[in-house]
């Protein structure tokens, strides 16, 4: 979390790298780490991280109006916040509400996956190359998934491989020791359902028509206003 927010300049809050306390993602947290305990076991608990998953055809950038959102060629989903208008459509399509609102600068954003670190510099994401555990690793997707399933094979407990199948598949691959919602964590169906992302593209076109449409009233009702002062002030002469 910390190597995540000294990277992409996020604000560092007080006692958040304390153990038991509970975090949630929000627009200063892209990516959270929070213990967990199963429901078939109470008394054992694990430390689950979670961020965006990347989904390999996601919906955000699907429902996004203004193209803000891109899945990069190498996994990464990233928004332009030279382009988000803070609509939170994104929000509203994501299987687990991972896009998080900056109330500040008003636009929309989340892990990005280090896409400046892996992309230019050829670097691990910051998290990766902090984890002093190993826990973490970066790789090419093919080899993420067998390294999941050998890794499953070495601690001989139950596990689940959170990624293959949710939302159509993700560039996230995460070990769990139960199922998400036996975690506590959102359950991604195994496909975004289309008509629901269709209604909400509906809506933002809605929005940004309505916006045009407010654009040129205002433009018509500022030139009439010009338009009759001057014609009073040619009655005045």
């Amino acid at each position: 979390m910390s190597a995540c927010k000294r990277w992409n300049n996020l604000r560092v809050e007080r006692n958040e790298l304390v153990t038991d306390r509970e975090t949630h993602l929000n627009a200063n947290n892209w990516k959270i780490i929070n213990l967990r305990a199963g429901t078939k076991n109470r008394a054992k608990r694990y430390y689950v991280q979670w961020s965006c998953q990347h989904c390999i055809e996601p919906a955000c950038v699907g429902v996004c109006p203004v193209t803000a959102i891109k899945k990069l060629s190498h996994g990464p989903v990233v928004i332009n916040e030279k382009k988000c208008i803070g609509c939170r459509y994104c929000f509203q399509a994501c299987p687990w509400k991972v896009p998080q609102f900056d109330f500040d600068k008003r636009v929309t954003r989340k892990c990005h996956l280090c896409y400046n670190r892996t992309l230019l510099n050829y670097q691990k994401p910051a998290c990766v190359a902090a984890c002093p555990a190993g826990a973490l690793a970066f790789n090419y997707k093919h080899q993420i998934i067998l390294e999941a399933h050998r890794r499953v094979e070495r601690l001989k407990t139950p596990s689940y491989i959170m990624g293959l199948t949710e939302a159509g598949g993700t560039d996230l691959i995460t070990i769990l020791p139960a199922e998400p919602r036996d975690l506590g964590l959102i359950a991604a169906p195994k496909k975004v359902i289309n008509h629901n992302l269709d209604k909400i593209r509906v809506t933002a076109s809605g929005i940004l028509a309505a916006s045009v449409i407010a654009g040129v009233m205002h433009f018509y009702a500022q030139t009439t206003r010009d338009r009759d002062e001057e014609y009073h002030d040619q009655e005045a002469e």
